[in-house]
């Protein structure tokens, strides 16, 4: 996560909706789009969000509609990369457990802390990104020190079977 990020929040409950826009918006100046539905969140998966906040029971305005689950394995299944954290009125570890199996960065009860652990859900991203740059900085730095390594190596064999290092010092 870098530059503006780009922050989907996927409730059928409006109030919840404009809530944790609000709470998410003081934080940062993120850029923050709502859906009060899956499908529509679907449509506009392509902008390629970086979070995606999402309700696990999107039914409560249309009975067809798609549940969180579903939404997140399609969203998933098309943008890997988005994180995507789970927001239920349920605090069953079954649930939290399902969401989590198929991709889910976190899970959040609705409640008194839910937006305060949204804030801590989306600098925990920030932080595992920072740690992922990391170690890929450090993966790069030691392969290229081993292959510096190596080269050393291979250059003082060749050398010494060429007769041109020895094994004893020069000053004997």
């Amino acid at each position: 996560m870098a530059k503006n990020t780009l922050i989907f929040v996927v409730d059928d409950d409006l109030m919840q909706q404009d809530m944790l826009k609000d709470h998410l918006s003081a934080m940062s100046n993120f850029t923050i789009k709502t859906f009060s539905t899956g499908e529509e969140c679907l449509e506009q998966l392509s902008q390629n969000p970086d979070v995606v906040f999402l309700d696990y029971h999107l039914s409560s305005q249309n009975a067809n509609a798609m549940d969180g689950l579903d939404i997140l394995r399609e969203i998933k299944a098309k943008n890997p990369l988005t994180e995507v954290v789970m927001l239920s009125g349920q605090d069953k570890i079954e649930v939290a457990v399902d969401t989590m199996k198929y991709g889910a960065f976190d899970y959040i009860v609705k409640g008194e802390s839910a937006f305060y652990r949204a804030e801590k859900a989306v600098y925990n991203l920030y932080k595992m990104a920072k740690l992922k740059r990391d170690a890929g900085m450090y993966k790069t730095f030691t392969i290229t020190f081993g292959l510096a390594f190596l080269l050393m190596i291979i250059l003082v064999v060749v050398l010494k079977s060429k007769g041109l290092i020895s094994d004893r010092a020069g000053w004997f």
